[in-house]
């Protein structure tokens, strides 16, 4: 350091042990291959686990979250780094690589795709391989993925909406599970994935969750009419009408009792004493 500061060009300033990202580095998801023998098929994303090798480093975007320009760069920095620091499980650089989910693909991405020299092979049914750097990478479309294999989970993570009761029971269950319920209130898109799960509801159930000046809210004045119940005030109104403005926990009042009692008391304990003691009177504990 005394050196380059001393003895180095007056063009530069010398600055040490400097942290080089903004952001700690941590990717979503990390991939460890278990078996190279056959098993059942896959429950989502059900083509992605045959194209990958031993590891893969998975990083999501959402909705809520899109992806940014360079977060390609990003992703590709976490395969140098973790492949740098495995010499013991990964002898070659076709051992690992990289996932990238997003609702759909987008200009950013293409940008930085080509800026790294990296070019699209399809693989059809949403599934890409960027192809021309040393590590391959698999960037997985939300929407057309779910709608070409038919998932209706997977749909809550895209722009699409649920259509069948197992994502609702899903959810319910993930709430419910005691090592999840501190976490999925920070899980990536978790809010948006509420909302569309509420808007699956019955309008009955909807209106459960709303005080009465709530259920008026985004209705045009000729519809705001004296005498009415607060359902009918609400008919015919599309689910997004229905749901502006309130916060996840409220969403969270409108679905079924069914699906409140499969929260756990854990979970309950994150929420505000208001919506928790609301919940337990509705579910007896």
């Amino acid at each position: 350091m005394a050196l380059l500061s001393q003895r180095g060009s007056r063009r530069f300033e010398v600055r040490s042990e400097v942290p080089l990202s903004a952001e700690p580095l941590r990717a979503d998801y990390l991939l460890l291959r278990r078996s190279a023998e056959p098993s059942e098929p896959a429950g989502t994303l059900r083509r992605l686990w045959d194209l990958l090798p031993s590891e893969a480093i998975v990083e999501f975007k959402s909705v809520g979250r899109p992806y940014r320009r360079r977060n390609l760069d990003r992703l590709y920095s976490y395969l140098l780094l973790y492949f740098a620091d495995t010499p013991e499980r990964l002898e070659q650089r076709s051992d690992l690589c990289g996932v990238l989910l997003v609702p759909s693909r987008t200009r950013s991405l293409d940008v930085d795709a080509a800026a790294l020299g990296m070019e699209w092979r399809d693989l059809g049914d949403g599934y890409w391989q960027l192809r021309g750097a040393a590590f391959a990478l698999i960037v997985a479309e939300i929407d057309r993925v779910a709608e070409a294999e038919g998932d209706d989970l997977l749909r809550l993570f895209g722009h699409g909406e649920a259509q069948t009761r197992e994502a609702r029971r899903w959810l319910a269950q993930q709430l419910g599970a005691e090592e999840m319920a501190m976490e999925m209130q920070d899980l990536e898109g978790f809010d948006e994935v509420v909302r569309k799960l509420v808007a699956t509801l019955p309008p009955e159930q909807v209106l459960a969750a709303y005080a009465p000046e709530q259920r008026m809210a985004g209705l045009p004045p000729e519809q705001r009419l004296a005498g009415l119940p607060p359902e009918q005030r609400l008919a015919g109104l599309p689910p997004e009408q229905r749901l502006a403005g309130p916060p996840p926990e409220q969403v969270l009042l409108a679905m079924p009792d069914d699906a409140l009692r499969a929260l756990s008391d854990a979970y309950l304990e994150t929420l505000s004493a208001e919506t928790r003691a609301a919940i337990r009177a509705r579910i007896g504990r």
